[in-house]
């Protein structure tokens, strides 16, 4: 008997039985909050597809869903595996599906049949090439909120299964499209994506992306880990920050002709409010925050600084949760990936067009932190930040307002910074605090 008619006669577990079959699975998970108890997940759908050797599992957790789609197969000897049918003359393997190979070909063809792959101008050969590909794929090792498999060959590819399913249109598939199609080459060209219909708790249809894929750099560098290098190794970062600094401009111009300025103006007292409020949760997470009150005055003075200014220059797309790991290098070139932002925002607040520091801010922040972690000191991270701004605006010096919107960002940014690592990593709420004492000082 061949492998495909055991599969094939495998019985897949219940619609009440699935979330028990694979419930330890998904608490070792890092896109599944570990916190949930198994009495709040319910299954949302759990859909039979046109093979039925694999199905589309979507739980629904405090208002959150999460896609995991599965392969059921007979034998099995590698990772991914969710759980096993309980039954002894039933047995078989339930595989996360992007841990699948049979499942990433069956993917890849049903996204190409139903319109979304490829998406742009490609060779007659790209699908063929894709399916034999899919038969050796490999899932891409530290997943995060995502799971990447790629695929080698002709035409290399990383493919990206969403976890966390938003409705509409995923800015992860919308903004690199739309960059590619301006011409610019600093994306990973969009090969693909793949969508389905879900049903709100008020029982209206609501389309979701489950899956894109673009193509996949050469010997690409992670951004982060490279600058760490450089400052592990007391390497000079200017030449890689400035030429990073011309590839984010670049990506803004790029945006803005994709998809225009804001209509709705943002004030200066808007920000100033937005700062505040920043403050004040940093120091309810970390309450030793007071020990410091100039680092509160300095917030205050800069929040009046905001309010004088009235309107600030016009808002547009731009990237919004930007930092040296949203970037690859990959043949001498910086290439910008994951437009999706924060994946449990409202898709209306990661989608909304913002003043561009907000980006160029957070890179900032990100040189600092490559800085602590490869153990380099301030010439060095004083050396990369003024690379990169310089990359960025030119060789112009910045007037006084807009250097205090770039400040109140990163400002703000830090204050984030030190909520977050008091909540998850406290020991390294030092970096985000020494940060806001060497830059508060300079905001009047």
């Amino acid at each position: 008997m061949t492998t495909d008619s055991l599969n094939n006669q495998l019985k897949w577990p219940g619609r009440e039985a699935i979330i028990d079959t694979i419930w330890d699975y998904l608490t070792l998970r890092r896109w599944f909050p570990s916190h949930l108890e198994r009495s709040q997940v319910r299954v949302l759908d759990y859909r039979e597809l046109d093979d039925a050797q694999f199905r589309l599992l979507i739980l629904e957790a405090q208002g959150v869903w999460y896609h995991v789609p599965l392969a059921l197969v007979a034998k099995w000897d590698g990772a991914g595996i969710a759980g096993r049918t309980p039954s002894p003359e039933n047995f078989g393997y339930l595989i996360d599906g992007p841990y699948c190979p049979a499942y990433i070909h069956y993917w890849i063809r049903s996204t190409h049949q139903a319109g979304t792959l490829p998406l742009l101008s490609e060779a007659e050969d790209v699908l063929p090439n894709l399916l034999t590909a899919s038969l050796e794929s490999k899932v891409l090792s530290g997943e995060q909120s995502n799971s990447s498999v790629l695929l080698g060959g002709k035409y290399p590819t990383i493919i990206k299964f969403f976890r966390v399913l938003v409705t509409g249109s995923n800015p992860e598939v919308t903004v690199p499209l739309a960059l590619a199609r301006t011409g610019w080459q600093g994306v990973p060209q969009p090969r693909g994506y793949s969508q389905i219909n879900l049903w709100d708790p008020d029982g209206q249809p609501q389309q979701v992306t489950t899956a894109c894929a673009a193509v996949r750099l050469d010997e690409a560098q992670d951004g982060f880990r490279l600058v760490c290098s450089l400052a592990r190794n007391g390497e000079d970062p200017t030449v890689l920050a400035r030429q990073l600094g011309q590839t984010t401009a670049d990506m803004h111009r790029h945006l803005l002709a994709a998809f225009g300025s804001g209509e709705d103006p943002t004030s200066g007292t808007m920000m100033a409010t937005r700062l505040r409020h920043q403050y004040q949760q940093a120091e309810a997470a970390y309450p030793p925050l007071r020990e410091h009150p100039q680092i509160g005055e300095e917030v205050d003075r800069l929040a009046q600084a905001l309010t004088g200014m009235g309107a600030l220059p016009p808002t547009q797309r731009v990237h919004g949760d930007y930092h040296l790991g949203q970037c690859l290098r990959s043949s001498d070139s910086w290439y910008v990936i994951d437009f999706e932002g924060e994946p449990l925002c409202p898709l209306e607040e990661r989608t909304a067009p913002d003043q561009v520091e907000r980006d160029i801010a957070g890179m900032l922040r990100s040189f600092d932190y490559a800085r602590v972690e490869g153990g380099a000191d301030g010439d060095w991270l004083n050396r990369a930040r003024l690379a990169f701004l310089a990359g960025y605006f030119g060789e112009e010096q910045l007037p006084a307002p807009a250097l205090v919107i770039l400040r109140a960002f990163e400002v703000e940014k830090a204050l984030y910074e030190v909520r977050y690592e008091a909540e998850q990593r406290p020991d390294w709420v030092s970096i985000p605090l020494e940060a806001l004492m060497l830059l508060l000082p300079q905001s009047h």
